[in-house]
């Protein structure tokens, strides 16, 4: 993949994605949910997606998917993975967006991988004209021992990008 981008620009593009971010990742915060079914997290990185000029894969195992942007040259495939689900925990944080789904917290950085994955995903659509390649953004449920990554690949949704 060749980016000719200055990163200074790269900065500016993060700082203005940070506020919805932040917002994505609290609504995630707050309805987290387990294993390799996560209908509301899906539902949440999808919309933050809508309008971007990406092609989706889905399979029937989990509700994970992945968001593939081409660019208009040829190039090298990179794939970009962000988990999804929660930890069978309580939170007693006392946070404005503290879990709502008792015994469910995102304590281990998933709700952070989501909107992070969101974000690069914005940013490098809004960058797609000097994208050489293809970019495929892995939304992972059921990483916490479910074996969510293994079940999307035999299903063939993170396979070939071609």
């Amino acid at each position: 993949m060749n980016l000719t981008i200055a990163p200074r620009r790269w900065v500016e593009d993060g700082d203005a994605l940070m506020p919805d971010m932040v917002a994505l990742r609290r609504a995630i915060h707050a309805e987290p949910e387990l294993g390799l079914l996560t209908p509301l997290t899906t539902a949440k990185a999808k919309q933050a997606l809508q309008g971007l000029p990406l092609e989706f894969r889905e399979g029937p195992s989990t509700s994970g998917f992945v968001a593939i942007l081409r660019g208009p040259a040829n190039g090298r495939t990179v794939l970009l993975r962000g988990d999804m689900d929660a930890l069978p925990l309580h939170e007693e944080t006392g946070l404005a967006f503290s879990s709502r789904t008792p015994g469910a917290m995102h304590a281990c950085g998933h709700d952070t991988h989501v909107a992070m994955l969101a974000g690069a995903a914005r940013a490098l659509c809004a960058r797609r004209d000097e994208l050489a390649g293809t970019v495929m953004f892995m939304f992972q449920p059921g990483e916490e021992g479910h074996h969510g990554a293994r079940f999307m690949l035999e299903d063939g949704v993170a396979g070939s990008a071609a």
